[in-house]
């Protein structure tokens, strides 16, 4: 009988550890609570932004930089994929996208990030698939790490990193790669592509952080952020400075903004999910007031 009482507390204490800590979601990562480092303190001095011709100082809305807690949450592993989005489109009948030329992806198609979804797209798919959107902080906070890196690689821009366009004018086979194609540009919490490939929808519009100084009148206008990068060059810069362009915006504080409405053909999404309580995760209900 002893023997009996002790095997059945072994098997409770197993139930509980599991239902303290149990495995992401198939195909997610679990990004651990606790702080960060969001966004940066440092300011274009040279005005070098600018200079080139483009729309904003660097640094210009990612500042200043604050320290954020976050609660444990889950997130895609990969961008959304072309296969992915079919089986949404076939079971709810939403509109494909446009660059499929019909109902389906084309073939060899199916492992490519979703594109040319708008950011209604992109949440009516995440609704679907019990989950959502990243905010922008948990966006940053996957790609950054424990260790607030620049990239999720390391603090040192690497072209062989990501699938990034190293010409401003990318070459003929250079466009959309399957997810996982770079392993080597892995976040520190298993999190791939999160720079290059596709840009991505988060949650947020676009409006300054806390403190922040640049002009508000930049802000205005119902504009979502984007993040991450894509397979897309540039524009037309001397070398030197189109990789300096490239490394800077590569970065994962670096924020983009888009109409919701629009839709591009290197701009996807990955999904995000929030942690259930103990309380879900033993009784499976949210607890009452």
């Amino acid at each position: 009988m002893k023997k009996f009482f002790i095997t059945l507390n072994c098997l409770g204490c197993a139930v509980w550890l599991a239902a303290c800590d149990p495995p992401p979601p198939e195909g997610m990562v679990r990004v651990p609570g606790g702080n960060f480092l969001m966004g940066t303190d440092e300011f274009d001095e040279q005005g070098h932004a600018l200079a080139l011709g483009l729309d904003k100082p660097w640094y210009a809305d990612e500042s200043p930089q604050r320290r954020l807690h976050l609660p444990d949450f889950y997130i895609d592993i990969y961008e959304v994929t072309n296969q992915q989005y079919y089986i949404f489109t076939q079971a709810t009948d939403h509109k494909p996208p446009r660059s499929w030329h019909g109902p389906k992806y084309p073939d060899g198609w199916e492992r490519l990030p979703v594109t040319e979804v708008t950011f209604f797209d992109a949440t009516a798919y995440a609704e679907w698939a019990g989950k959502r959107l990243p905010s922008e902080q948990e966006w940053e906070k996957a790609a950054r790490g424990p260790n607030d890196l620049l990239y999720p690689w390391g603090n040192t821009f690497d072209f062989a990193k990501a699938n990034l366009s190293r010409t401003p004018i990318p070459k003929k086979d250079q466009g959309l790669q399957p997810v996982g194609s770079f392993p080597q540009g892995v976040s520190p919490y298993g999190v791939e592509d999160m720079i290059g490939n596709a840009w991505e929808w988060v949650w947020d519009y676009y409006q300054p952080y806390p403190k922040n100084i640049w002009p508000p009148k930049n802000y205005l206008g119902k504009r979502v952020v984007v993040r991450g990068m894509s397979y897309l060059g540039v524009g037309h810069f001397p070398k030197k400075e189109y990789t300096q362009v490239m490394a800077l915006k590569a970065r994962v504080s670096y924020r983009q903004k888009m109409q919701p409405i629009r839709h591009a053909i290197d701009v996807g999404f990955r999904c995000a999910q929030d942690k259930p309580s103990l309380y879900q995760r033993l009784f499976g209900e949210e607890e009452s007031e």
